[in-house]
C-alpha cells in the first residue's frame, strides 16, 4: 500500500497523538471484528470491495469494509504474496468471512508488531464524511509457516458513531 519507511512503531511517532478512543482501536490486540461485533451485534457487516490478483508484484489484494449498520468503520487491505496463496489456497476463498477470525483458528500464526501512520483520505476507496484530511491506520504482518501476508487497517469516522451506539 505505502512504503515501509513511512510507518512508525507507535501512533505518537507520527508526530500527532490520537484521541483516546482512536488510540484504543489502533492498539487493540484482539480481533477488530470481535470488538466491532460486540458494539453493533446484528448490525455488523463485512463488505468485500475488491479481491484481485495477481498484481504486478505477483500478489493478491483483498479490500474490505467493516460496517456497523450503514456506517463504514474500518477499511482493510490485505496483500497476499503468491507464495502464501499457493501454500494456503483458502486465503483466496474467504468471500465475506473475516480474515482475522480465520487466521486465529490456524496453528502457528504469528503477528508482527503494529506499524502506525496517518493515511490521506484519498487512499480509502469508499465515500466517508470527514473534516480531517487523513485517517489513522495500522499495519502488521501475519506469518503462517514460512510465508506471510500484510494487513493494513484504516479507522474511519464511523467508528466513533459505532462506539456511541449511533449506527
Amino acid at each position: 500500500m505505502l512504503n515501509a519507511d513511512q510507518w512508525y512503531p507507535t501512533p505518537e511517532g507520527t508526530g500527532t497523538t490520537p484521541p483516546p478512543l482512536m488510540h484504543s482501536w489502533l492498539t487493540e490486540s484482539g480481533l477488530l471484528t470481535a470488538r466491532l461485533r460486540a458494539l453493533c451485534a446484528d448490525q455488523f457487516r463485512l463488505e468485500v470491495l475488491n479481491q484481485s490478483g495477481p498484481d504486478p508484484d505477483n500478489a493478491t489484494r483483498r479490500q474490505i469494509i467493516l460496517c456497523c449498520g450503514n456506517k463504514p468503520c474500518i477499511y482493510a487491505e490485505t496483500v497476499i504474496p503468491a507464495v502464501t496463496s499457493a501454500e494456503f489456497p483458502w486465503l483466496s476463498q474467504l468471500g465475506d468471512e473475516p480474515l482475522g477470525e480465520r487466521l486465529s483458528s490456524q496453528p502457528d500464526v504469528r503477528r508482527s508488531p503494529f506499524r502506525y501512520r496517518q493515511l490521506p483520505i484519498t487512499i480509502v476507496p469508499v465515500d466517508v464524511q470527514t473534516t480531517a484530511g487523513y485517517f489513522w491506520a495500522r499495519s502488521s504482518d501475519f506469518h503462517l509457516a514460512e510465508t506471510a501476508l500484510t494487513v493494513t487497517e484504516a479507522f474511519l469516522p464511523g467508528i466513533v458513531s459505532c462506539e456511541n451506539g449511533k449506527f
